[in-house]
């Protein structure tokens, strides 16, 4: 494929993200599986594009925006002047009028109005745009993180622009860290042991595993590190009953089953029948067979009164902004609203007391998010504390905790943005 086919494939692939609620990443597959002409180079090259241009989208929105260019919301024209303002800005590329030739494969010649703009672009300094659009961040999550971390604002945004690592997660249940390590070096996989996760494998390049032996046969796990220490701050031990209460597609489900060797109960549930339809099949190919599954729909509240004050450990993984997951999933960077993070925080208040009533006494209630947002990660812990005297906050005693509190960063930890709280049930 040609530069200009890039460009054109990149345009057709954003305004299919732009005009869907479906993850971009899904949308990314769905694309190129209906055309498996496109070479591992070729899916390369729009990907750079089409990645690049979706992590710095309120930079590239806060230059159309300062250059007066008409607001659109067609998710091509759209598309058309992000990737625009991409190549003239960021790629500084020369030759704009070529790749946008509307020969075969390429991008439809630039309009009177495109080229105003580019011409607009060329001129701009980007400094005399507002911070928050600099940093590529919506200005009501700038407010609220240049609040919670006033001297490390600046750089956990710009981290969170970068391509974010591949973790892997070992299964004990299945071998020990250093024998992964040691078959993965022997076919020149390049890769080390995480620095704080003891299960935890970080691969120097990125490379396409989905395949390997080693995760189809559910000895790995592709897990980022911290997401991997929520489930460590959960303390499982066999023989214990514990409770995943927001389990999704079972990722820390089968990192706690490692844990307790597979002796004793989890149950894993979710609201979304979707998110679940996966697990049996990962926890299968992982050998756990301690794990029971459900879903939480109108018909399990009977059912779930009588599990009450029964579970050593709830974890409550909350819906949250996800804003700590900006490197992986950059769409969320526009997605999430003000309105609906603020009803986001009502449904995880809902989410922590319904949970909270199934904590045995001297039980563990674990909540955690992949958010850097102060209002759904402290503030909920807070609130939920002030209002449920029974419980109490039981600090981490991990070196890395701050406060008592799990609060990752890529900056600090080289992980995504994650939060975990643990707090204990009085035994009385």
């Amino acid at each position: 494929m040609k530069p200009a086919a890039h460009i054109q494939s990149a345009i057709e692939l954003l305004s299919e993200i732009y005009g869907s609620s479906t993850p971009a990443d899904v949308v990314v597959h769905a694309y190129m599986r209906q055309r498996r002409y496109i070479g591992s180079g070729d899916r390369r090259q729009i990907l750079e594009i089409v990645y690049g241009i979706m992590r710095q989208y309120w930079l590239l929105d806060g230059m159309l925006s300062h250059c007066w260019a008409k607001p659109s919301e067609d998710p091509v024209q759209k598309a058309r002047r992000q990737v625009l303002t991409y190549l003239v800005k960021i790629k500084a590329e020369a030759f704009i009028s070529e790749l946008f030739s509307g020969d075969e494969y390429a991008p439809k010649p630039l309009n009177q109005t495109e080229q105003d703009l580019m011409a607009n672009l060329v001129s701009l300094d980007n400094r005399n745009l507002p911070e928050a659009a600099q940093l590529s961040c919506p200005g009501w999550i700038y407010d609220i993180l240049k609040e919670t971390y006033p001297d490390r604002y600046r750089d956990i945004l710009f981290s969170l622009k970068e391509s974010a690592t591949v973790d892997l997660r070992v299964n004990t249940l299945k071998g020990s860290r250093e024998q992964v390590l040691a078959k993965l070096r022997k076919e020149g996989i390049e890769c080390h042991p995480t620095p704080l996760s003891p299960w935890g494998i970080r691969l120097t390049q990125r490379q396409p595993l989905r395949q390997h032996p080693l995760l189809q046969h559910g000895v790995l796990e592709v897990q980022d590190e911290g997401s991997q220490l929520i489930a460590l701050a959960c303390e499982a031990q066999p023989g214990m009953a514990i409770w995943d209460y927001c389990a999704g597609a079972a990722g820390k489900t089968l990192a706690l089953a490692a844990m307790m060797h597979n002796k004793g109960r989890i149950v894993a549930t979710d609201v979304v029948e979707w998110r679940l339809k996966n697990a049996p099949q990962r926890l299968r190919r992982a050998g756990v067979h301690n794990v029971e599954t459900r879903l939480l729909d109108d018909e399990s509240g009977k059912w779930l009164k009588r599990q009450a004050g029964k579970f050593d450990c709830v974890l409550v993984d909350a819906p949250c902004s996800g804003s700590g997951t900006w490197r992986r999933n950059p769409e969320l960077r526009w997605r999430m609203t003000e309105k609906g993070f603020q009803e986001l925080l009502q449904k995880q208040q809902e989410i922590l007391k319904k949970a909270s009533s199934l904590v045995k006494p001297g039980g563990r209630l674990v909540y955690a998010t992949c958010s850097l947002l102060k209002p759904e990660n402290s503030g909920q812990v807070i609130d939920f504390l002030n209002q449920n005297p029974d419980f109490k906050l039981n600090p981490l005693s991990f070196e890395f905790a701050k406060d008592g509190v799990l609060e990752l960063n890529p900056v600090d930890h080289q992980t995504d943005g994650f939060f975990a709280a643990v707090m204990v049930r009085n035994k009385n």
